[in-house]
């Protein structure tokens, strides 16, 4: 009897792991999904705006920016030789441009940064197919290239300077605004920089929104 007591203590503790091992909870792996991250967008580059017409003679070169067409609040108190009717009366359709003069290095410069335009005028513009001159519109012009953000003219750009400069590789820019004939569809813009070898000719496009408002003004 002694001796079955003795073998079934000793086999107590080796029940008592079985029975723990035989109640403790299997353990499932748990897994969790990670959704795969999505890629921050990258917002698309605005498009650079690009000119109607460029060109350069020698340093400078020229771009021209059609902007927005208005009707004239004022007419242009002119008239063609020989005729009393004012040539551009009010509600004659007016197209603002921005024209961007930009510095160009030459070798013969050497270290020079910028380039001399003095005494920049437009005189010689015209409208293709038109005998006459094209006409700014002085009256309300100046208020159009305010409400633009841009100078009145290169005189207006360089207001109060006796010596007009550009930077190299960094554009200076001004407005001027012109009165619209009927039928036209380009213009002849005539820049003429005096530090330049010649006057440099842009032929600039009219925008639809200039062509459809001389239509209409002509019908």
């Amino acid at each position: 009897m002694n001796k079955k007591l003795i073998a079934l203590t000793a086999l107590l503790p080796c029940l008592a792991l079985v029975g723990c091992a035989a109640t403790a909870p299997t353990r499932n792996p748990s897994f969790t999904t990670v959704a795969p991250a999505k890629p921050t967008p990258t917002p698309t580059a605005a498009k650079d705006v690009m000119p109607a017409a460029s060109g350069i003679v020698s340093s400078v070169w020229v771009d021209v920016y059609p902007g927005t067409t208005f009707k004239a609040k004022h007419g242009c108190k002119c008239t063609l030789p020989d005729s009393p009717q004012e040539l551009f009366p009010v509600g004659t359709p007016v197209l603002l441009l921005k024209v961007t003069l930009t510095g160009k290095w030459i070798p013969s410069q050497g270290n020079q940064d910028f380039q001399v335009v003095t005494g920049t005028t437009l005189k010689g513009t015209q409208f293709d197919g038109r005998p006459e001159p094209a006409v700014l519109d002085t009256a309300d012009g100046p208020a159009a290239a305010k409400a633009a953000g841009v100078s009145w003219l290169p005189s207006g750009l360089f207001h109060g300077q006796s010596g007009w400069t550009i930077p190299n590789e960094k554009g200076r820019s001004f407005a001027a605004a012109y009165y619209l004939p009927p039928g036209v569809d380009q213009l002849e813009l005539t820049v003429n920089i005096p530090s330049e070898s010649k006057a440099n000719i842009l032929t600039v496009p009219l925008p639809a929104s200039a062509t459809r408002a001389n239509n209409a003004s002509g019908e």
